[in-house]
């Protein structure tokens, strides 16, 4: 049943209070192949500094200035930003709902989306006991995001879109072994 989300953040911070620079959110079926609907926001980032004291890390800054030109641009550039509350409002309709909702990583991507509906006064849109971590199921069903050469994009959607294919075969892989249970 097509009702997991992934979502991938790019963040110039690692805190749950940092200013977010692109959102990727991709809708799709564990147990299918292929992402059925995406959404790519890209929330102003002065207002998140300038009105909501949302942070930025020197380490995280000089891990950008590490990274290729295009990865830069897409993250940093002005273009499509919509206001910070509006990108969030559109987050939360588009994860309401959801049976599930999954990140690469369960205490970074989530809790910073967590953290800004709380401050914006935006009920979460998924339940405490619906929130997924991709590399516990990549462990447990040896699977890797490198699989195939992969490289992160730093595009937050396509990276949305690339760890849901994993999770797809993860749970392909765990159904092939016996776990016919998964939903």
């Amino acid at each position: 049943m097509a009702q997991h989300i992934m979502i991938d953040m790019e963040t110039l911070d690692t805190a749950t209070s940092t200013v977010i620079l692109t959102i990727g959110a991709v809708l799709f079926d564990p147990m299918g192949s292929g992402i059925i609907e995406q959404i790519e926001l890209r929330p102003t980032m002065d207002e998140q500094t300038d009105v909501y004291n949302r942070t930025i890390s020197e380490d995280t800054l000089r891990w950008w200035s590490e990274q290729s030109p295009d990865a830069i641009n897409e993250a940093m550039g002005d273009h499509d930003r919509i206001p910070y509350k509006e990108c969030m409002e559109k987050l939360a309709k588009f994860c309401w709902n959801r049976k599930a909702v999954w990140s690469n990583g369960s205490i970074f991507d989530i809790m910073i989306a967590e953290s800004s509906f709380a401050e914006l006064d935006i009920k979460t849109p998924w339940q405490f006991w619906s929130i997924r971590d991709c590399r516990t199921i990549y462990e447990l069903a040896g699977v890797s995001l490198k699989d195939g050469g992969h490289v992160t994009s730093h595009k937050a959607v396509e990276d949305a879109a690339h760890q849901a294919a994993c999770v797809q075969r993860a749970y392909r892989k765990l159904y092939d072994a016996g776990f016919t249970h998964l939903k």
